[in-house]
């Protein structure tokens, strides 16, 4: 017989994140109970009442919430995290009697989810892996499985560096007082949707891209190589080491394998709708 809950709680669940999954839950059917993410005394009653027990609150604030609720979880729950770093969320909730699924749903809350990434990182989930599965699937999204130190290692590099970057690249805009608008005068339209992107990220909130940052230790080793490859590109350029930059390039180019023409297609595409945008012409 198929595992299915009657009754969602979830802590935290008035932010966006929570809002949208308690709708997508009510709507289907099931009963949801939220409390706030600062403590709050209706936890141990909501922890008490639901079958499931999803803690989606800021990443700092995971483990302890976790650690709060503890004393009130049992066993037959499923409880799940929403937060983006994985091994200490997961660590703490293993060490309560309930089923566990870590979960990190990779998009920001948006109308409809439909064809998003969740992550789920399984380490206890007693009957309850098919039935999350199904229920996000079946919602659209795409779900991946894989273990809370792979998840944080991936994130890494789809988080730790490509934000670690981006904020470097505006803070070199700004120490070397560039003309943004003047730039954007000579901007193609591939390195308007950099700019794009680099905005988008810019555009968010410090403490959160500040907690993905400072949070998750396998981004350290990450950056560390960034660096050492920067000052390694630095000195080709520098020196005008045609040598060395061509085997840099080279080397590079040769890891992305065939990955290249893929990505030269769906690029194109990118560009081809920012131009229709900049135009003012309707992409659809």
């Amino acid at each position: 017989m198929t595992w299915k809950p009657a009754r969602i709680g979830l802590i935290g669940g008035g932010g966006k994140l929570g809002t949208l999954f308690g709708g997508l839950f009510e709507a289907a059917g099931y009963a949801v109970r939220s409390a706030g993410e600062q403590p709050d005394p209706a936890y141990g009653g909501l922890v008490a009442d639901c079958d499931v027990v999803i803690v989606t609150v800021p990443i700092a604030q995971t483990v302890p919430v976790i650690r709060r609720i503890a004393p009130h979880l049992r066993a037959g729950q499923l409880l799940c995290d929403f937060t983006s770093i994985k091994q200490p969320a997961v660590a703490a909730m293993l060490e309560t009697p309930a089923w566990v699924i870590g979960a990190h749903p990779l998009f920001a809350p948006m109308p409809n989810p439909a064809g998003q990434n969740v992550v789920l990182c399984p380490e206890r989930p007693g009957p309850c892996l098919d039935w999350l599965r199904g229920f996000l699937e079946g919602r659209g999204m795409r779900t991946v499985v894989m273990t809370p130190r792979a998840h944080d290692e991936a994130m890494a590099f789809i988080q730790g560096l490509t934000h670690f970057l981006n904020i470097t690249f505006a803070r070199t805009l700004q120490t070397r007082k560039a003309d943004i608008e003047a730039l954007l005068q000579v901007c193609s339209p591939v390195y308007r949707v950099l700019f794009a992107m680099l905005s988008r990220i810019l555009s968010g909130d410090p403490h959160l891209y500040g907690q993905i940052q400072l949070l998750n230790r396998e981004n350290i080793p990450v950056l560390y190589d960034f660096v050492d490859n920067a000052r390694d590109l630095l000195a080709a350029v520098e020196g005008q080491q045609w040598g060395s930059f061509d085997r840099i390039f080279g080397a590079a180019a040769a890891y992305l394998g065939d990955f290249k023409a893929t990505a030269r297609e769906e690029s194109d595409f990118l560009i081809e709708q920012m131009r229709l945008h900049l135009e003012g012409h309707d992409p659809a």
